[in-house]
């Protein structure tokens, strides 16, 4: 069953209008008879990215920043012990989940994108056939790119090498594998056109996220919990940059980039140190209300009711068993964050776990209410800080240093942290890593690099993980979840 998520529209439509036979297709029809059977439909796609095979792990905070040497798996059989050290089978293991829920979501998605046509004009208007299939073009390109990075090449060294299938039908049937540059193509093309549509009539041009719960239909609200126009121009930076070896690419990545610094940044400013210790939420200083994921610069996340439960109680916890919990040691924290100031400091705090060792517990995820925010609920998939640091590589690869500095002490001074003056590329780095724990960006960075060691970074005492090229690519299941058996 689809589920129903505040501040979402409540979803109440079967899964079965996916299936083919007389009776379902009576339930897909009805469904997309009407513009809320549309948004039906596309709410149940943004409510399952919630999984924990997407957003909740394997896209989120586990797979990628156990493979990046986050997390201390030193514990003897740690659940995670072998994806830390990339073994194969941990790693088929690790995504085997990802590869069936994501191509599931994305034939979800290509029904709503075919009806969208078919239904212009009669049971959509302008607005709403523009948002629904802007929507879900963009959530069909980042679908596609998670896979990409997963089980595609390093395409600084092999960017002609097969990758994935990209779906664009509504049924299921065999789809050929594509080389990795081909999938880009389709990325890029599902993400012009997003943009598109949804520059005609999203209502984050005009008012930002508005965040307002009109209890009942939403679908023009909460923008940062939906693909909005500002995400996919994101989106298109995050994927262009990734080829960022080649100078088309990196052009069109730091274009998009610098599109939403200045077209977005008025409605997704930083986070101040009011907000993130709580003082915004209460009028007073109050632990159990910091936003800890400094969201007032998300430009796009999923919602989870039960992020605590799914996320912070599954992974973080000092209550967990020491050989399946994820934390780093005191100077692993203070080597990621040498300044007290950074505000990226609240997502951690001292705690002894159940052994009686002293750890650095990640708390961002840790569950908490706070009434009228979305927060304590949203788990981050794009942000403005990302802009920042890719117009600051981007510059830094073209000789542009002060652009280069501008734009990521820019960042810098938002999180509190010093102004730099050298070593930019490093910087840059370091940022990376600061910003994106539990979030799983950094190890893309590496892969994107092509590094062949990993720093240990929850204790630089430990000598780094050696990786080669290979160990960055994962094999596609052997029934590829149904889609060439």
């Amino acid at each position: 069953m689809f589920l129903s998520a505040f501040p979402l529209m409540a979803v109440t439509s079967c899964r079965a209008w996916l299936d083919v036979d007389s009776e379902d297709r009576i339930l897909e029809d009805k469904l997309f008879s009407s513009t809320d059977g549309f948004y039906t439909a596309l709410n149940g796609v943004y409510v399952d990215l919630v999984n924990r095979d997407l957003y909740s792990g394997t896209l989120g905070p586990l797979t990628a920043d156990v493979l990046a040497q986050y997390w201390n798996t030193e514990a003897d059989s740690h659940l995670y012990g072998s994806l830390s050290l990339l073994l194969p089978e941990a790693k088929r293991t690790a995504v085997n989940g990802l590869w069936t829920r994501a191509y599931f979501l994305i034939l979800n998605i290509n029904k709503i994108i075919s009806h969208c046509d078919d239904k212009r004009g009669t049971v959509l208007n302008e607005k709403d056939y523009s948002i629904i299939k802007g929507e879900a073009l963009a959530l069909r390109a980042l679908l596609h790119f998670e896979l990409l990075r997963y089980f595609g090449p390093v395409f600084s060294v092999s960017a002609g090498k097969d990758a994935i299938p990209y779906v664009t039908e509504p049924e299921p049937q065999v789809n050929p594998i594509l080389p990795a540059m081909s999938v880009i193509s389709k990325l890029n093309s599902d993400i012009t056109e997003a943009i598109g549509l949804l520059e005609e009539y999203d209502p984050v041009l005009v008012y930002g996220k508005n965040e307002t719960d009109n209890s009942g239909r939403n679908i023009y609200a909460y923008r940062n919990l939906r693909m909005n126009c500002f995400a996919v121009k994101a989106l298109g930076a995050r994927v262009n940059m990734y080829l960022s070896y080649l100078n088309d690419y990196r052009g069109k990545a730091l274009a998009y980039a610098e599109e939403v610094i200045r077209e977005a940044s008025a409605f997704f400013p930083f986070s101040t140190r009011e907000e993130v210790s709580g003082q915004a939420a209460t009028g007073n200083v109050n632990v159990s209300a910091q936003d800890r994921i400094l969201s007032s610069d998300i430009l796009f996340a999923v919602y989870n009711i039960k992020r605590g439960a799914d996320i912070y109680e599954y992974l973080f916890s000092p209550s967990l068993q020491i050989n399946r919990l994820l934390s780093v040691t005191g100077s692993g924290y203070r080597s990621i964050y040498p300044e007290e100031s950074d505000l990226r400091t609240y997502q951690w705090t001292a705690r002894k776990d159940v052994a009686g060792n002293d750890i650095m517990c990640f708390v961002k995820y840790e569950g908490m209410e706070v009434d009228g925010k979305s927060y304590p609920y949203m788990i981050p998939v794009l942000r403005m800080s990302e802009m920042f640091l890719i117009a600051a590589e981007c510059y830094a690869v073209e000789g542009k240093e002060d652009l280069a500095y501008e734009r990521l002490n820019t960042l810098r001074n938002a999180r509190q942290t010093s102004k730099v003056t050298s070593a930019i590329e490093a910087e840059i780095e370091n940022e990376y890593v600061r910003e994106f724990v539990g979030e799983g960006q950094y190890f893309w960075f590496c892969k994107r690099k092509n590094y062949h060691s990993l720093s240990c970074l929850y204790d630089r005492s430990r000598p780094d993980r050696n990786i080669s090229t290979e160990d960055y690519v994962f094999e596609l299941p052997q029934s590829e979840g149904g889609f060439r058996e």
